[in-house]
């Protein structure tokens, strides 16, 4: 999950290029708080940078953002999600979860993923709530489609995510 207002652009394109490099083949541009003309670019900049490398790319919350530069899928927030009636006509859609009748929802309308947290405290949220592992585990038992842990996640914590249930591990920090 992309994080260019805390990195800044240059140290966002870089690390990005990095990881295509090492293998990662899923990219969330999230970046909600850059004005809109900011976003579009650096999504356009990121979609050349992974577009030949078999990654896919979804953009947060922005199906027009996401049609308009070619990205494979749409990423719902939890708020979208409840406002959502149809799966998003793109190649690829998941949403964020943080309840039952949110993973409900999202096998309801077939998306392809769900990302479920925050499991540990985070800094993006530090205000939230945590599900620790336990819960997590609950929820990820639910769910028929990939599930993702979110959350104050580190690279070494893959591992016990996947005991737990998850495909992987989605990270804003530390990839």
């Amino acid at each position: 999950i992309t994080n260019m207002s805390e990195n800044g652009e240059d140290a966002e394109l870089a690390r990005l290029e990095e990881a295509v490099a090492g293998g990662l083949r899923l990219f969330q541009i999230r970046d909600k708080g850059l004005p809109p003309i900011e976003r579009a670019w650096f999504a356009q900049a990121a979609y050349e940078m992974v577009r030949h490398s078999g990654a896919l790319l979804f953009i947060n919350d922005d199906e027009g953002l996401a049609r308009s530069i070619g990205a494979q899928g749409l990423h719902l927030t939890a708020n979208r999600l409840h406002r959502c009636w149809l799966r998003p006509d793109l190649e690829w859609a998941g949403a964020s979860c943080h309840n039952e009748e949110e993973i409900e929802r999202a096998v309801k309308l077939d998306l392809d993923y769900i990302v479920i947290g925050p499991v540990l405290c985070t800094l993006s949220h530090p205000d939230l709530p945590t599900l620790g592992w336990e819960r997590f585990a609950e929820l990820a038992a639910l769910s028929p489609v990939p599930v993702f842990a979110l959350g104050g996640m580190k690279i070494d914590m893959l591992e016990e995510a996947q005991e737990r249930g998850a495909h992987g591990i989605a990270l804003m920090r530390g990839w």
